[in-house]
């Protein structure tokens, strides 16, 4: 690698810090907010594409403006919990979440685990751990 390649590179090294460094706390809970938002709609893309759905359809499915879920997906309007569970219900999907220390990395045992059962009456139970 020659003296220009490598002054790039410090270059970019720099600039993708400042992105994550440096930020006041509202900044970094926005961003963490973004983080989340993505992870859900990602796994919502990728079943969108298996099951060769657009998000036009997906729109019409949860009673809202291909627009609307447009703007979700691209990050400019942000994604809530009823529009997600709209979401998760149309293509008949659960999201399972898990809680990791940041840490140590490792899985944090929950006092409580929620399950939805399917059947007739469609309840949801808890469970202690």
């Amino acid at each position: 690698m020659n003296m220009n390649s490598k002054i790039k590179v410090e270059k970019i090294k720099e600039q993708f810090n400042s992105i994550f460094n440096n930020k006041t706390r509202e900044e970094e809970l926005k961003l963490e907010s973004y983080l989340l938002m993505a992870s859900f709609l990602s796994e919502i893309e990728l079943i969108l594409e298996k099951r060769r759905l657009t998000k036009a359809n997906l729109a019409m499915q949860i009673s809202t403006s291909p627009s609307y879920l447009t703007q979700v997906f691209k990050g400019n309007k942000p994604l809530n919990f009823v529009t997600l569970a709209k979401m998760q219900k149309a293509l008949d999907i659960h999201f399972v979440t898990r809680v990791y220390c940041k840490e140590t990395k490792n899985e944090v045992k929950t006092r409580v685990k929620i399950t939805k059962r399917v059947t007739n009456s469609s309840r949801i139970t808890a469970k202690s751990m």
